[in-house]
């Protein structure tokens, strides 16, 4: 058994997952370890955006993520009643409506879509995708304690079915989720909010085919004098979820307690139903004060636990792996310095924090939740510069000048520190394919000065002539900027500054010859 390797991965969930298929993309072969032999017995995640898909996208999974999440595809309505069977499709109100008209606009700015794919259903693809790339999976081994120096990461690691032995990594990924070990080991401290409310969700198996056909739900909240709470869709026929937070005395209910509450709450009196799973959770907002101790970085739960209230938790754990996987390749490759694994925490932690503290506005279950969401005076904000404009204060990218993008509306510009912006270069490649593997150098039609430039730094070189596009990020005919693998700008040609002096100083190294 190989003991020494470039990074180890503790936890196999969606964050774990897409960090090791990221590094692989980026020549790394990773190790994970995961406790648990199979899958999550709870949907988990449902929602993964634009910004998520197009990673999966970078992976080639687009595919299979596209139909995993097609019975769910026409599920958009959010209802409301006393019972499932009653509910009715909620009035939108203005912030309703604008949401709606601004969710429509997503296609023009991402190659990705919006899908509704829950945990169980993708957490398999990606596992599966892993394990063919030549991740080392393996499910059913615990990380029992470890120990870091200068040279490494040296883990203690149990199977289930063998004896405990000993790897060394040259770093270590902890995506433990929320209750990590790692995190707890290395005593690193959390702040936030804290505890906002105590939750169940009942994983029920239930044919509502028809009652789905007639009404198509991706959320319906339920008040009712039994049990208040919502239903949320799992597979839009015979699997759903329903979350509340009713019943602090859980554990003295048995299940035929569940099934009766069940009928009453879908309205359905003599449904068969089966109790697939009971999982109570907390919802609360806690960001760990560091993201990097040492070797060992923090990544999804593990760095920033949050309530669903915006299905932001799965998404913001991707776009910690997606920052993340780039710079471990390049650090171990020796194309970078030790230093640019500092901008994980320098980036990602006010990100992460900013995110969980905007989903933390409301406590209580996932029907408080939905109904303090959708209600007429609800206050958002803007819904595409919250997707696709965060933007990084500082980091590894070399500013060009400009100062911020705005945040009440998307207009990033190419400004360094933010996402490139799409435009389709054909039928099927966007401006958002080209980021990684490594750095891309992306130029005006005009590229003449560019080539030889691009070569000598070990840069691939990609011509836009998308008119519209060098216009919205700012860039002349003869202009370049480059992109870093996570679809982040990294440098602008208008900053002024030489390219040959801006990489170094993304890298963190030294000053590269003239």
């Amino acid at each position: 058994m190989i003991t020494r390797v470039p990074v180890l991965i503790s936890g196999g969930g969606i964050a774990g997952l897409t960090a090791a298929l990221l590094l692989r993309r980026e020549g790394v072969y990773p190790v994970l370890v995961e406790k648990h032999a199979g899958v999550s017995p709870q949907p988990k995640a449902r929602r993964f955006n634009p910004r998520s898909t197009e990673v999966f996208r970078l992976l080639g999974l687009a595919a299979e993520v596209a139909e995993a999440s097609a019975p769910l595809a026409s599920f958009t309505e959010v209802l409301t009643g006393p019972t499932l069977a009653t509910a009715q499709v909620r009035d939108m109100s203005g912030t309703m409506r604008q949401r709606r008209l601004q969710q429509a606009r997503i296609p023009e700015l991402s190659p990705g879509p919006n899908v509704l794919c829950p945990q169980v259903v993708l957490e398999p693809i990606l596992r599966r995708a892993a394990g063919e790339r030549g991740v080392s999976l393996r499910p059913g081994t615990e990380l029992v304690s470890f120990a870091q120096d200068d040279d490494g990461v040296t883990a203690l690691l149990k199977p289930a079915d063998g004896e405990p032995y000993e790897l060394t990594a040259d770093y270590l990924i902890a995506a433990d989720g929320a209750r990590s070990s790692v995190r707890t080991a290395l005593g690193i401290t959390r702040s936030g909010h804290g505890h906002l409310a105590d939750n169940l969700d009942l994983y029920f198996r239930a044919d509502l085919t028809d009652l789905a056909r007639e009404k198509p739900f991706n959320l319906c909240e339920i008040d009712n004098p039994v049990a208040s709470g919502a239903f949320l869709s799992v597979n839009g026929t015979d699997r759903w979820l329903f979350s509340t937070a009713d019943f602090p005395e859980a554990h003295t209910l048995g299940d035929g307690d569940w099934h009766d509450l069940l009928r009453i709450v879908i309205g359905i009196p003599d449904l068969d139903v089966e109790l697939l799973s009971r999982s109570p959770w907390e919802s609360a907002m806690r960001v760990a004060d560091r993201f990097r101790d040492g070797r060992v970085f923090l990544v999804g739960d593990a760095a920033h636990m949050m309530p669903p209230m915006a299905a932001a938790g799965a998404n913001t754990a991707v776009a910690d792996a997606a920052n993340l996987a780039w710079k471990l390749a390049a650090v171990l490759a020796g194309q970078a310095a030790p230093a640019l694994l500092d901008t994980y925490h320098t980036e990602r932690h006010p990100a992460g924090y900013a995110i969980a503290e905007a989903s933390s506005t409301v406590r209580g279950h996932v029907g408080d939740m939905l109904a303090a969401y959708t209600k007429p005076d609800a206050r958002h904000d803007d819904l595409l510069a919250t997707m696709f404009g965060t933007q990084y204060s500082e980091g590894a990218f070399v500013p060009d000048g400009r100062g911020p993008a705005p945040v009440d509306h998307y207009a990033p510009a190419g400004r360094p520190g933010t996402r490139v912006p799409h435009a389709w270069l054909d039928a099927e490649k966007s401006t958002v394919d080209f980021a990684g593997p490594g750095l891309t150098m992306l130029t005006g039609p005009d590229n003449g000065r560019w080539i030889a430039e691009a070569d000598r730094l070990g840069l691939r070189l990609v011509s836009v002539p998308h008119q519209d596009w060098l216009a919205e990020v700012c860039l002349p005919a003869d202009g370049a900027l480059l992109l870093r693998p996570d679809v982040i700008v990294a440098w602008h040609s208008a900053s002024g500054i030489p390219l040959a002096e801006a990489l170094p100083r993304v890298l963190g190294t030294a000053a590269i010859p003239a």
